[in-house]
């Protein structure tokens, strides 16, 4: 679906499971931005028919609403939003995020600056509790388990220093609309969950970055859809997605070096979701991950075409990214540490020095 309005520098596309409320705080937002109002647009992604607005309450006049005939989860939102717009960069957001005034331009400068760079991502404070960190960037572990770094803890400038990312919360990320179209946008059978990190990994894998700016400051409420983040949907898509993710995008050479921190992620996320009584979500997730196994290797196929970096290079990423949850992990108080983190770095530790 082409956009039919003139091309923007920005498209805001913000995925909407109701909560109008929270829609009309992350619109409130949009319209103190910076930006020159006529350099954006806006399109709420209404899935599964779900106003994503009160009666009565119009959307902005650079905003339109794009009304979809069924739940296409966050993924599938994103790509037919991004798909109705036509601008250099989008700005993938949630609806439940309120941004700074100098939150879309800060981001657009920094991609300006390095046509190299995918995406580039800020820092998020929790909306319940601003002194607080929601997350200062995206982080995976060699071994397949994603980080959100610093969440939960107060914000004591530890994360004020711009820096590479391996990935971006997509609750508020600015992605460069060329490399969303040259790696195909997000792999909608994720649905929810992973499924930004699933896109920024294949960005890197085709040859871009990714960036921390922390000067863009966004406030994030956070599981506003399904709440608990031990919700049973929650936990079988993250079981589901992370095999996926490894079995579609590791390059082989790097799935061999990192088998051993593979199977013992899943050990310890077994361990996990047995101890928070999600055993039969978790059970559900392998089972998808094997009916989709056939699918996951065509797209792993797909993958391996687009890519143009070798396994040294990706396997440099994951180290680094590993590294920043160690160094996130490591300053938190011992009382705070998780215990999954703990025995992985206990049986696999990490180094400065590693390479």
């Amino acid at each position: 679906m082409e956009n039919p309005a003139s091309s923007k520098l920005v498209s805001a596309v913000i995925p909407c499971l109701g909560r109008p409320d929270l829609t009309r705080r992350c619109l409130d937002s949009l319209s103190r931005q910076s930006l020159k109002p006529q350099d954006f647009d806006i399109i709420l992604v209404e899935n599964g028919g779900l106003p994503s607005l009160s009666p009565g309450d119009s959307p902005p006049s650079n905003a339109r609403r794009l009304t979809l005939d069924a739940n296409y989860g966050t993924a599938g939102a994103f790509n037919r939003g991004i798909a109705a717009s036509s601008s250099k960069y989008v700005l993938l957001l949630n609806n439940d995020v309120e941004l700074q005034p100098d939150f879309v331009a800060t981001l657009v400068t920094a991609l300006d600056k390095d046509p190299r760079c995918a995406f580039a991502s800020g820092k998020l404070l929790s909306a319940a509790d601003r002194a607080r960190l929601d997350g200062a960037g995206d982080a995976m572990l060699a071994g397949g388990g994603a980080y959100r770094l610093g969440h939960g803890d107060r914000d004591t400038g530890q994360f004020d220093a711009e820096s590479a990312l391996l990935s971006a919360c997509g609750a508020a990320v600015l992605f460069r609309r060329s490399v969303l179209d040259e790696i195909a946008g997000f792999d909608e059978d994720f649905f929810a969950y992973l499924d930004d990190l699933d896109v920024c990994v294949r960005a890197h894998l085709a040859g871009y970055t990714g960036l921390y700016v922390p000067q863009a400051i966004v406030f994030h409420v956070g599981s506003a859809t399904l709440g608990d983040p031990f919700h049973p949907k929650i936990a079988e898509f993250l079981t589901r997605n992370q095999i996926e993710l490894i079995l579609k995008n590791y390059p082989s050479g790097v799935l061999l070096r990192t088998f051993p921190r593979v199977i013992l992620f899943q050990l310890l996320w077994l361990a996990l979701a047995v101890r928070k009584g999600a055993f039969l979500p978790w059970f559900r997730g392998i089972l998808s991950a094997l009916q989709d196994l056939p699918k996951t290797l065509k797209k792993r196929h797909r993958v391996a075409e687009r890519r143009e970096i070798g396994d040294a290079e990706f396997l440099r990423l994951l180290r680094m990214s590993e590294r920043q949850i160690y160094k996130w992990h490591s300053s938190r108080p011992a009382d705070l540490r998780s215990t999954l983190l703990n025995a992985y770095f206990r049986v696999f530790p990490c180094h400065k020095t590693d390479r």
